[in-house]
């Protein structure tokens, strides 16, 4: 069964391959595609008709209201869009919320703040589907349908009335960095696996990532493992969305970035 089809647009290319790698951690998400511009994002939102956008605001060449707005103007099946994005101005919040987002989730956060926007997106296209043959719905349901964005609305106005300190509790959270990401303090082991991913080839990975003096490759570690590039790949981005490792871009001669990943010392 194939996931939530999925498009990120984020300028930042290291905070792109976290949301990605938390996607295929978690599982029930298939990434369809990444954009580092609103254009970019744009052309790839014709092109695939993905389900979900996770979308940044400050974008370089149009701000990411600006790609709600078009995305809104398509004639398509309409997408759904989670914003993501450091912009915590009111304007920009109610302009986001005008345009129909989801959620409007504000740089840096937890993992588990993002996986709670996730569930209950997942929630609502449950509800949806359940309910595209049942009818003209009653107001219950339709209350439960609305809730998502009015508690995104709500969250939105608090981040904003609390500024500073909350951005400063949330940095600490998550480490000093961008993007998603939890506490290594409990290490790897109390962390519960999700589908797919086994505690022996965990384990092989972590330990190979270790004994690692610099960063390395999915392909590379794959080939040291005996496992798939993809399977490398899950098990790494799963210990970057945990924070026990470090995901850093390198740039080969073309400019397209490979993904290195390092462990946490």
């Amino acid at each position: 069964m194939s996931g939530i089809r999925t498009l990120i647009i984020d300028d930042d290319v290291a905070v792109a391959g976290i949301h990605h790698g938390f996607l295929l951690a978690r599982g029930g998400f298939d990434v369809v595609g990444t954009a580092h511009s609103g254009r970019q994002g744009l052309d790839l939102a014709a092109e695939l008709l993905p389900d979900l956008v996770l979308l940044d605001i400050h974008l370089p060449d149009m701000s990411g209201l600006e790609v709600l707005r078009q995305l809104r103007n398509r004639p398509h099946q309409p997408t759904d869009v989670l914003v993501i994005t450091a912009s915590r101005e009111l304007e920009t919040v109610r302009a986001a919320m005008a345009g129909g987002v989801l959620h409007y989730l504000v740089k840096p956060f937890t993992s588990q703040a993002l996986n709670e926007r996730l569930d209950e997106y997942v929630a609502l296209r449950d509800e949806l589907a359940a309910g595209s043959s049942a009818g003209p719905l009653d107001q219950d349901r339709i209350d439960r349908l609305v809730a998502p964005a009015r508690r995104a609305t709500a969250a939105a106005g608090a981040g904003q009335a609390a500024g500073g300190h909350a951005a400063g509790q949330a940095s600490e959270a998550d480490g000093g960095g961008t993007g998603a990401g939890l506490s290594a303090g409990a290490g790897a082991d109390g962390v519960r696996l999700p589908k797919g991913l086994s505690r022996p080839t965990l384990d092989a990975v972590i330990e190979a990532l270790r004994a690692s003096p610099e960063d390395v490759s999915a392909a590379g570690l794959a080939l040291r493992l005996g496992l798939s590039r993809v399977s490398a790949r899950r098990y790494l981005e799963y210990l970057v969305v945990n924070g026990f490792a470090r995901l850093t871009p390198r740039y080969g001669a073309a400019g397209r970035p490979e993904n290195r990943y390092l462990w946490r010392r």
